[in-house]
């Protein structure tokens, strides 16, 4: 009996530690700032070593767009959840994301690309990106999670 007591005993242990353990944390929120009258192509580098960190606010981080529209951090977020704040010149087009890994497999740097701007200037801008190829493809980011 005792033994029965034991074995269920550590067998609820047991699920309670790995059910705790497979939980995925919550992705880390980047607060992108807009200044005002800020419009083109912004791009972040994540995760070069020379870099500053970004700045932290509560769980997440802040990252002031600069008026060059080009930004490195040596901090290397893979999955964000991305808030805009400010973006009073027009919409976020274009929001794309890519990590850089090893061949086995670990995170070493990422960019973060998007347009700020009217849905005309953006499809203008990316007609002379796909210029060769004449498809040109728009995405409006329009919630807080990208």
């Amino acid at each position: 009996m005792i033994w029965k007591t034991g074995s269920f005993l550590f067998c609820t242990i047991f699920l309670i530690i790995a059910g705790a353990c497979s939980r995925n944390p919550p992705p880390a929120e980047i607060v992108v700032e807009i200044p005002s009258g800020f419009s083109g192509n912004f791009l972040l580098e994540m995760g070069i070593k020379e870099a500053a960190p970004l700045d932290k606010s509560g769980g997440g981080f802040i990252l002031t767009v600069p008026k060059s529209g080009k930004a490195s951090t040596s901090t290397l977020v893979t999955n964000p959840r991305i808030t805009f704040k400010n973006a009073s010149s027009g919409a976020v087009w274009g929001y794309s994301r890519s990590i850089f890994t090893t061949g086995d497999g670990i995170p070493v740097s990422g960019k973060i690309e998007f347009f700020v701007g009217s849905r005309e200037e953006y499809e203008a801008e990316q007609g002379k990106k796909n210029h060769s190829r004449g498809f040109s493809a728009y995405t409006e980011f329009t919630g807080a999670d990208a």
